[in-house]
């Protein structure tokens, strides 16, 4: 029986396979990959939520494993279960408490109507100081042909016509968001449970000497691991802040408030202005114009300042990035990627980082070579 193997249908990896055999292998390993970006493309948001979220709650799933005698498979699914909790449970409350506020709000809004009718609420003080703040801005304007009130009016039957006109995708989004949420919590237990496996087979395919693929996914996990945290600490500091100020200048709810700056702060559009803008609003037409200011300073001074100051500075310590490096890679990372970027885009640094340290060591001549090259007589 010939023992002799037919090379040309193998590539091996001292690479002695015949060209044909080559070229076929990598071209279909090509196209493999393309069509496995193709299928996974669309879940990318949740599957890299799910991943950050494995990297900031590792810690807790380690002692969580231990405790639970080395059970993987139960510790993913306690883990995941809190998590979905911990993110459900807060949002179910701050929903509730909204539509209350929002019921309580058309109640009070009904009643005044019904007591003052429209007579009564024109000649409100309020709406009279607002009115007639409004005719001196808008008269300069009327000299120079341009009429103000037309303008607002257009402004505001464009804005009712973007919102009707966009409530069918509103619902889409929602469903989209849901969906979303689910794809995350279902890819955080599978990568909560087989994440050191998943790790080493990616440090296996990487064409890298062992000591550097380490290198590469620690310093991974220490960026993202600082990114979360160094935002999580920042939305914190941002809320009690917030609270702080709305409790000192008398606006109602200072608590609840407080929680939404340090949610809203999260968001990359807006963040906690789109908080304390609203609470400045309501003392000035609570007739409270120097609480109004003094709040309007102490938020855009302290309050969203913290957010330029702090988080870089929280964030670099992990990352081993210059402050200035990072604030553009978080900046780029959310103009080229989204809110994801705000992630993506120190990750990208430090990967980029980590590839040139490993490049100038691979480049370098051993220490008890000469730069020459020579060898001493």
């Amino acid at each position: 029986m010939a023992d002799k193997k037919d090379e040309g249908m193998f590539v091996r990896r001292g690479g002695n396979g015949t060209p044909v055999s080559t070229v076929f292998f990598y071209a279909f390993l090509l196209l493999l990959l393309y069509l496995t970006y193709l299928i996974i493309v669309p879940f990318a948001s949740p599957i890299l939520w799910a991943a950050i979220l494995v990297v900031v709650f590792q810690p807790v799933y380690r002692r969580l494993l231990h405790r639970l005698g080395g059970q993987s498979g139960l510790a993913a699914l306690v883990l995941t279960i809190a998590v979905i909790a911990a993110v459900m449970v807060p949002a179910m409350l701050c929903g509730w408490v909204l539509a209350r506020e929002a019921t309580s709000f058309y109640q009070a809004a009904e009643q005044f109507y019904q007591q003052q009718g429209a007579a009564g609420i024109a000649s409100h003080p309020v709406v009279v100081a607002v009115r007639a703040l409004w005719d001196r801005v808008s008269l300069p304007f009327k000299g120079l042909g341009v009429d103000l009130n037309a303008l607002l009016l257009g402004g505001l039957s464009a804005v009712s016509s973007f919102i009707v006109d966009n409530l069918k995708g509103i619902a889409i989004n929602l469903l989209s968001f849901t969906v979303n949420m689910f794809l995350t919590a279902f890819t955080f237990f599978f990568l909560l449970r087989d994440g050191e496996a998943i790790i080493g087979r990616l440090q296996a395919f990487l064409p890298l000497e062992r000591k550097y693929a380490e290198m590469l996914f620690s310093r991974l996990y220490s960026a993202v691991s600082a990114v979360v945290r160094g935002t999580i600490m920042t939305a914190l500091t941002q809320g009690i802040l917030g609270g702080i100020g709305y409790w000192t200048f008398g606006v109602p709810y200072p608590v609840f408030l407080g929680l939404a700056t340090a949610l809203f702060s999260l968001l990359p559009i807006g963040g906690a202005a789109l908080i304390w803008i609203p609470a400045t609003i309501y003392l000035f037409l609570e007739g409270s114009w120097i609480r109004g200011l003094l709040l309007l300073a102490w938020s855009a001074g302290v309050v969203s300042t913290v957010d330029n100051v702090l988080k870089p500075v929280l964030i670099s310590g992990g990352t081993n990035l210059s402050t200035l490096f990072l604030f553009f890679g978080m900046l780029g990372g959310l103009q080229v990627f989204g809110i994801l970027g705000f992630v993506l885009g120190p990750v990208l640094l430090v990967t980029l980082s980590t590839f040139l340290e490993i490049y100038v060591e691979l480049s370098s001549p051993p220490a008890d070579q000469p730069v020459g090259g020579g060898q001493s007589g």
